[in-house]
């Protein structure tokens, strides 16, 4: 058995194409990483480069405003000449927030520009009147829960002294959260105001984790090891008439070649998630375990009927936890995610047999299955994020759907997909 094992995983890197998948792969992540990196840098000149514009239209005031003030005084005129004073003293001492706050930009000293938000925060949360301020000048609010969300997150990222995520925002650094229900351009400038661009290698992972990083990866790795019995029952190599021949069972023959490509593929999720933290050690470094990350506690669902389910900003609580605990809880259902997947792939190219095909099926199926979020549905939990922070549990109103049951749901199912692709083999081999 163990000689089997050794002599598929030799087979798998003896394969040139397997070798330039690979690198390949590589190659997109290190590109994709450092991508993300210059928007994350552009974003950051450009909040410096808003700063200085600023700067420059409080120093014009002043200098226009010293201009009247010396016209005032030749004509003799008193009490303007002492409202202009105090006008230049109000403008002057404006000015001096913004070329600190420059400073502290420029410097990056995150402590202090977030400092800086908590009073104005805490003061908008005590104002609070069911509505709160306008974004943008418009008629649209800022809801309640939003604003508690980020004025926590602020406190948090402030005492433990992290460095935050960039966004394209000198002002409050807005924490975007499911409640949010802007429409038309304001959603647009919403959005681009608090999409986030990680500098560092841990804040990076956790932002890839957000976009399916894992599972696409997942079915990539798939589509490069786990077609070790669909390749060798095609009509071109009927490679298995090798193994016929050979004192060899049938059911150590499945287990050697299904673990082989397991391994290689779980490896290669695990090397791809390493790659972007080896990259960070050339920019911002690895970042802090500390980093808080947002989780939804749901909402009382109604008790007279579903179609009267509402999320309430108001009432609805959450809590925050470390980073290092949702990568923990996120590499464990990342592990349970590649046996599901790659059982899935499994079967299905033992039918197929097209890799390419295999690999848009199961990229379809995956995605479509997504869109039906329920308690025991496997592709549910295909969104490691939305599993993690609780917001596909809130928006379903279902908290069943969450990591314990997950990884329950997942590993039962990749065990029974298994099971049919030994029944698919065997009867293949007869």
């Amino acid at each position: 058995m163990r000689r089997l094992f050794l002599f598929e995983g030799k087979k798998v890197l003896k394969k040139k194409t397997t070798w330039a998948a690979f690198f390949l792969t590589i190659a997109a992540v290190i590109g994709l990483y450092f991508f993300n990196y210059s928007i994350a840098k552009s974003n950051h000149q450009g909040n410096i480069a808003r700063l200085d514009y600023i700067i420059e239209t409080y120093q014009k005031w002043v200098n226009d405003t010293k201009v009247e003030k010396e016209e005032a005084e030749k004509d003799g005129n008193r009490k303007k000449v002492k409202s202009l004073t105090a006008e230049i003293k109000r403008i002057q001492k404006s000015n001096s927030k913004y070329i600190t706050r420059k400073e502290n930009y420029i410097n990056e000293n995150w402590h202090k520009i977030y400092k800086e938000q908590i009073p104005d925060l805490h003061d908008w949360l005590d104002n609070f009147n069911d509505q709160s301020r306008g974004y943008e000048g418009s008629d649209q609010n800022i809801n309640n829960f939003t604003s508690r969300a980020t004025l926590e997150e602020v406190l948090l990222i402030e005492k433990n002294d992290v460095t935050p995520f960039i966004q394209n925002s000198i002002y409050t650094p807005y924490l975007p959260t499911i409640y949010d229900e802007f429409t038309g351009t304001v959603k647009e400038t919403w959005e681009q105001e608090t999409k986030r661009y990680a500098t560092t290698g841990l804040s990076y992972i956790y932002q890839l984790i957000q976009q399916l990083y894992i599972p696409i990866f997942i079915i990539i790795g798939c589509f490069i090891f786990a077609n070790n019995i669909s390749s060798d029952t095609s009509n071109k190599k009927k490679g298995l008439n090798f193994y016929f021949v050979l004192p060899i069972q049938k059911k150590k023959l499945f287990i050697a070649k299904y673990l082989s490509g397991f391994i290689y593929t779980l490896g290669f999720v695990v090397f791809m998630l390493l790659v972007p933290l080896l990259c960070s050690l050339f920019t911002k470094g690895l970042g802090s375990f500390k980093y808080p990350v947002l989780i939804y506690e749901g909402s009382e669902p109604n008790p007279y009927n579903s179609e009267y389910n509402i999320l309430d900003p108001l009432k609805d609580q959450f809590h925050f936890i470390h980073l290092s605990s949702y990568l923990l809880q996120a590499l464990l259902l990342s592990i349970v995610l590649v046996i599901f997947l790659y059982s899935f792939y499994y079967v299905l190219s033992l039918f197929v047999r097209n890799p390419i095909v295999t690999a848009i099926l199961v990229g379809i199926i995956t995605f479509l299955g997504l869109k039906y979020p329920a308690a025991y549905n496997p592709f549910t939990y295909v969104d490691i994020h939305k599993i993690l922070n609780g917001e596909t549990a809130t928006l379903a109103f279902n908290p069943a759907i969450d990591l314990q049951n997950g990884m329950f749901v997942l590993l039962g199912i990749g065990c029974l997909m298994t099971l049919l692709g030994y029944i698919r083999f065997s009867k293949l081999s007869n």
